[in-house]
């Protein structure tokens, strides 16, 4: 019966043992003016990955913080463009943490890269599944990341400056046609319910923005009182979810009427692309 009972109590040890997906926590870290990196925690199997730690000095306590709780320890870095405010930190983190994994477009000049990406690749950083996504528009290498395998959080996307909160990234090296490729044929095409961490605090300039085309919407509305309320303490308006971001977000609304009406446009690349040229003069 002893026998029995410490097979039984062997087995499911192993059991919790081989639980070993990842329990995944994000932590947000302003920096700049307006711009924020991200740490994500696997508190499962204490690995650490950043993403665009672009400001060093405000980057690295936050990260040292998180890694002295149980040893954890910084595995990579994920890089989604090549502007400055986005890897300007890469070097810096190579440098203190020898053998670290940096991974960013492969057709951009990004500093400190170990793993350059095209999009579309699949790999493991610990025991968290990371998918690379080719969104170019932006930048014309710009990638978007998602990461899970927890199976009690939704994935997390991470688009850079590809997708905001109520908004989308200015077309600097590509067309309205890269960025509605990038939005509804790649971004979309994930879980409603994957929340998005982007690179900037711009929810109240891109709400404004989207009353000014789609007044009568109701859950808008509710989401500047909101965001209102969440800037006036100085807090983030981020994470945002993709199914929330379609409610409101008039760039991933360009197949709407009211959007269409709005802006001009007889389908829905060219209502994208007016719909960015109206947002770029508003002010």
């Amino acid at each position: 019966m002893l026998g029995k009972m410490l097979r039984r109590s062997v087995a499911t040890a192993k059991k919790r043992l081989q639980r070993s997906e990842p329990h995944l926590r994000v932590r947000l870290v302003p920096m700049f003016d307006d711009n924020y990196g991200y740490l994500v925690i696997d508190e499962a199997n204490q690995h650490v990955l950043a993403v665009d730690p672009a400001q060093a000095n405000a980057m690295m306590p936050v990260l040292e913080e998180e890694l002295a709780i149980n040893n954890r320890e910084l595995l990579a870095v994920l890089t989604t463009h090549g502007h400055q405010d986005h890897c300007g930190g890469n070097d810096a983190f190579a440098a203190k943490y020898p053998g670290l994994t940096v991974t960013g477009p492969h057709n951009e000049s990004i500093p400190a890269v170990t793993m350059p990406l095209q999009g579309n690749e699949e790999f493991k950083i610990g025991a968290m599944e990371v998918k690379a996504l080719a969104v170019p528009c932006h930048t014309k290498g710009h990638l978007a990341y998602v990461v899970s395998g927890d199976p009690e959080t939704p994935p997390l996307l991470f688009p850079g400056d590809t997708l905001f909160v109520g908004g989308c990234g200015k077309f600097f090296e590509g067309t309205a046609e890269d960025m509605y490729h990038a939005l509804y044929e790649v971004l979309l095409q994930l879980p409603k319910e994957t929340k998005v961490y982007c690179g900037h605090e711009y929810t109240m300039s891109n709400l404004r923005f989207a009353l000014s085309v789609d007044p009568t919407n109701a859950v808008l509305r509710e989401k500047i009182a909101w965001a209102k309320l969440r800037r006036s303490k100085n807090l983030p308006t981020i994470p945002s979810t993709l199914r929330d971001e379609m409610q409101f977000n008039p760039f991933l609304r360009v197949h709407d009427e009211v959007i269409r009406n709005a802006v001009g446009g007889n389908d829905p690349i060219t209502v994208l692309a007016n719909l960015r040229r109206k947002k770029d003069s508003f002010i």
